[in-house]
């Protein structure tokens, strides 16, 4: 049975969810693991520093990695690179960066780091439960398979469809072109 947190947005299981918190203070490393406990999570993990956090990724794979951007010996942007080189096996960990230094190039600097989301200190609780039910929500819907894909009157890629507007949408290429 699935329960509800409110009437837009599904439950999530923190149970089942490991974190990593990468912070330098550890007052912002106590609060957000206060939040993730009182979510119900079980697994998580703190590192003071991007080095650290390397060094643990490789050991132990979170499911989510929350991150600071300003730290000592290893920033949040350059543990986000590393993160999604390739070779890294936590290329495709989802990453929250939960920063009290925003500036429009830091912003932009960590969206080209392919940031799954972004948080400004001080974080409520509401703000990060939500943006946490983003990405497993996101994640989910990427993980099953698409009831389109399985419907055999779509088969046919150049089929044409009518939209919520009236007007046909035909599909061009991995675009829809609306008629």
């Amino acid at each position: 049975m699935q329960t509800f947190v409110n009437q837009a947005q599904p439950s999530i299981d923190f149970s089942r969810l490991s974190f990593l918190i990468v912070d330098d203070q550890p007052y912002t490393r106590r609060m957000i693991r206060s939040m993730l406990i009182g979510f119900g999570s079980r697994e998580i993990y703190e590192c003071g520093n991007g080095a650290e956090a390397l060094e643990l990724v490789r050991t132990a794979l979170p499911s989510i990695i929350i991150t600071d951007l300003v730290m000592p010996i290893l920033d949040g942007v350059h543990l986000i690179s590393a993160l999604r080189a390739p070779p890294s096996p936590a290329k495709h960990i989802p990453v929250i960066v939960l920063s009290g230094y925003l500036t429009k190039s830091a912003t932009l600097g960590v969206r080209e780091a392919r940031v799954d989301e972004l948080l400004v200190k001080p974080v409520s609780p509401k703000a990060l439960h939500e943006h946490i039910s983003r990405i497993v929500l996101r994640n989910e819907r990427l993980r099953s398979p698409s009831p389109i894909a399985q419907d055999p009157k779509r088969s046919d890629p150049n089929r044409t469809e009518p939209t919520r507007t009236g007007r046909s949408a035909e599909k061009k290429g991995d675009d829809l072109a609306f008629l």
